[in-house]
């Protein structure tokens, strides 16, 4: 996916949540990813592996 589709794919994932465009463009980007990559990261773990 070229830097393109990738903003175009972000930019429509945002507007489907109710995002406007001015929202979007004055929003930090960078944090946005980080906070993204953070989530994806995260293992996701399930009531029998705590209990």
């Amino acid at each position: 996916m070229d830097p393109q589709d990738f903003m175009d794919q972000f930019y429509l994932s945002l507007l489907e949540q109710g995002w406007t465009l001015p929202e979007i463009d004055q929003m930090d980007i960078f944090y946005y990813l980080q906070l993204l990559k953070r989530k994806m990261e995260k293992p996701q773990s399930y009531i029998d592996e705590i209990l």
